[in-house]
Order: C-alpha cells, then sequence, then structure tokens
C-alpha cells in the first residue's frame, strides 16, 4: 500500500487534498450560540483549506510566469478541456520499472543499469582517446571515472553475493549507494569535461 502512494506521490497528494476539501466543505456552519472551540476549529480548518488551495494556484501561477490578474476571461477553462486528453494519453504512472531478467530484487537491476550506462561512457571514451579526440583535460576525469566504475562493480558483486547467500546486505547496501553515488557524479563530471 505505501508503495503504491510513494510511486504515485503527486496523485496522493491531489486525493488528500481534495479530500480534506471536500471534508471541510461538508462541516455544518456553526451557530449563533454554539460552541465557540467549534467556531475557531470551524474558522481554523476553512482558512487551511482556503490558504493550500491559494498556495497551489499562486505556485502554479508563479512557475508559469503569469500575472497576478487573469486577462483572458474562459482561459482556465479551455485549459484545463485541452490538458485532459493529453493527461488521459500518458501512461498511469511513469514510476514503473521494469527489473532486469536474473536481477535479485530492484536494487540489484538499477545498479546494473547504472554500471552498464558507465561501462558505455568508458568505452566511449576510450574509443575517443585512441582516435585522440579526447579533450586533453577529459583524461584526468576518465580515470576517476574507470576508478569508481570498479569500485561500484566490486561493491556490486559482494552486494550480490551476499543477497545469494543469504547474509545480511545493510552494510553491504550502503557500501553499494555509496560507490554508485560516486560512480554516478564522475559519470556526470567526465560528461561536462568532454
Amino acid at each position: 500500500m505505501f508503495e503504491v502512494l510513494i510511486q504515485h506521490q503527486l496523485w496522493t497528494a491531489v486525493v488528500l487534498s481534495w479530500i480534506f476539501s471536500a471534508a471541510v466543505s461538508a462541516m455544518p456552519e456553526p451557530d449563533g450560540n454554539g460552541s465557540p472551540a467549534y467556531l475557531w476549529f470551524y474558522r481554523f480548518l476553512h482558512s487551511v483549506a482556503g490558504n493550500i488551495t491559494t498556495a497551489f494556484s499562486e505556485a502554479a501561477r508563479f512557475r508559469a510566469g503569469a500575472s497576478r490578474g487573469n486577462k483572458i476571461p474562459g482561459l482556465k477553462t479551455i485549459a484545463i478541456a485541452l490538458l485532459i486528453p493529453l493527461l488521459l494519453s500518458t501512461s498511469a504512472c511513469s514510476a514503473h520499472y521494469k527489473i532486469h531478467p536474473g536481477a535479485l530484487n530492484p536494487v540489484d537491476s538499477a545498479a546494473y543499469d547504472t554500471l552498464l550506462i558507465a561501462e558505455a561512457t568508458i568505452d566511449q571514451a576510450r574509443t575517443a582517446y585512441e582516435a585522440n579526440r579526447l579533450p586533453i583535460g577529459a583524461k584526468e576525469s576518465l580515470n576517476v571515472l574507470i576508478h569508481s566504475y570498479n569500485l561500484a562493480r566490486q561493491s556490486w558483486l559482494t552486494y550480490r553475493g551476499a543477497i545469494t547467500t543469504n547474509v545480511p546486505s545493510d552494510i553491504y547496501f550502503d557500501d553499494l549507494s555509496k560507490h554508485l553515488e560516486d560512480l554516478t557524479i564522475a559519470i556526470r563530471t567526465f560528461g561536462e569535461a568532454k
């Protein structure tokens, strides 16, 4: 259940916001002789709900670079009508990740992907180096990338070994995470140096 919520964070926030707004709107208005606590609670929740709506609309307006006022009447309706087919045509969730056949778990599969990307980058760089097309300043970045790749590959193999032999893999996972992060940084640094 929580994995689904984490994979669909945007839609979870939208649904929770809608539920909260509906619950606040469904509250009965306080009577003139009602409890002061209920009156305060009613006003407080309506203020929060209004501020959330205002914050979302202001944030969207700020990101779009729009002015405070709506210059074209009916523009929101037209924009929503045009966006609905686009939203319906996209996949339900872009967070799906296909695990490679033979992978032990999603972490193993993602590590394998990262290593493949690094290996392809190194192979391309070696080809460019042999053809004298690699910039002079990129050689040091390439050496760091190769070193990071070797460390990440070794920690990946160690992590896989721990998983397959049912050894607690937390320490190996932390090591793998650190080396994959270093490898990702090395790939970026090499890409910028090219």
